[in-house]
């Protein structure tokens, strides 16, 4: 297995940086003449002309302007990392409890993945374009996203898998603690966040996030938001089973809306700071649980086949999400951006004292971007 430490991490970072630098340096006159020669068929020159006028369509050029320069490529390293946190009670008649076998214990399993370590490279037109991401070291993780940043709509969709998990689970009523070892356990995280602008000829996404756009003056906007989230476990371990309520897949889906505020703070020219946050109430959370295991695994075969479960119950209970993004980036020369930005996704569900489930999704990116 290759190990990467924290110098060669960046080490590693700025050698891909320079190279892709370099890379776009080389293409500056090419792809002039790729233009050249692709406009001379309407169809191409049309669709140009009209991405150019919806860049500006609606949008006060004293606040936010676009690049002059069309194409450009990007470069990013990750760190990401995911939380789960589950309050789950037993059944009466368990393993656990006082001699009798009757007294209702209840697990609480705290799992989190190791910081994962990733690098991902764009080519993008006029803000519209692909990237490729690949982990750093053995790839114990699956990272990646699709985004489309515009105004005064526009969202996200992530999807985010580890088997680098690791965490315990503790038996309250029986005083029993177990830890999880790394691989016991598989975690799968689909988010789908969208939002609206309520000021987008002042305010936008894209100078924070794909920078396809420039931020000239200072301005925010109220916002509003929704989240659709889906989280699957599967446990490879039996103890972690049993603790779920003898079962080893787990499935959670919800729905949330919400309001909150962005702000981009423009102090010199070419640096833009955002912070935004979107609190949202759960409208409707979905689970099911499932016993998939063969008959002779090892400490399985003493598993119930349980079927299909809804752990929260068809009553509505009051939960929450959170969509937050805070970035810094820097633009010189209409050539270069660089900076980083945080993005933190927050999901609560259920009661401490029955059944209860907490993820928590983020990950920290280093940008650079080369306009040409």
């Amino acid at each position: 297995m290759i190990r990467f430490g924290k110098k060669s991490f960046f080490r590693i970072s700025f050698g891909l940086f320079l190279l892709a630098s370099t890379f776009a340096s080389a293409q500056t006159e090419l792809s002039k003449g790729i233009e050249e020669k692709a406009f001379r068929y309407p169809l191409l020159k049309r669709l140009d002309n009209y991405l150019e006028s919806r860049e500006l369509s609606g949008v006060d050029t004293n606040y936010i302007g676009v690049p002059k320069r069309k194409w450009s490529v990007f470069l990013n390293t990750y760190l990401s990392r995911m939380d789960f946190n589950l309050s789950s009670r037993l059944a009466e008649g368990d393993d656990f409890g006082d001699k009798t076998g009757k007294l209702i214990t209840q697990s609480v399993i705290n799992m989190h993945s190791k910081a994962n370590k990733q690098i991902s490279l764009g080519l993008y037109y006029r803000g519209y374009g692909l990237s490729y991401s690949f982990n750093l070291g053995k790839g114990y993780n699956k990272d990646w996203s699709f985004a489309i940043y515009s105004s005064p709509v526009g969202g996200e969709f992530r999807y985010h898998s580890t088997k680098k998990i690791k965490g315990d689970i503790e038996f309250k009523g029986a005083d029993v603690k177990l830890d999880l070892a790394t691989g016991t356990a598989k975690m799968e995280n689909f988010i789908l966040n969208a939002y609206y602008v309520f000021s987008p000829r002042k305010f936008s996404y894209s100078p924070a996030m794909n920078y396809s756009k420039i931020q000239k003056r200072s301005a925010g906007s109220f916002l509003a938001g929704l989240t659709l989230n889906s989280t699957r476990l599967r446990a490879y371990d039996p103890w972690l089973g049993y603790a779920l309520g003898r079962v080893n897949r787990l499935n959670i889906q919800q729905f949330a809306l919400g309001a909150g505020y962005g702000y981009n703070w423009v102090p010199m020219k070419g640096l833009t700071v955002h912070l935004s946050a979107i609190p949202m109430l759960l409208v409707t959370t979905k689970s099911n649980t499932e016993m998939k295991a063969a008959p002779d695994s090892d400490g399985w075969d003493t598993m119930q086949e349980p079927g299909q479960k809804d752990l929260f119950g068809a009553k509505m209970k009051l939960s929450f999400a959170h969509m937050f993004r805070h970035s810094v980036s820097y633009s010189a020369k209409d050539r270069y951006t660089f900076g980083a930005s945080v993005f933190y996704n927050y999901f609560k569900v259920g009661k401490h004292s029955d059944y209860y489930a907490l993820s928590r999704d983020w990950s920290l990116r280093f940008f650079f971007a080369y306009r040409f």
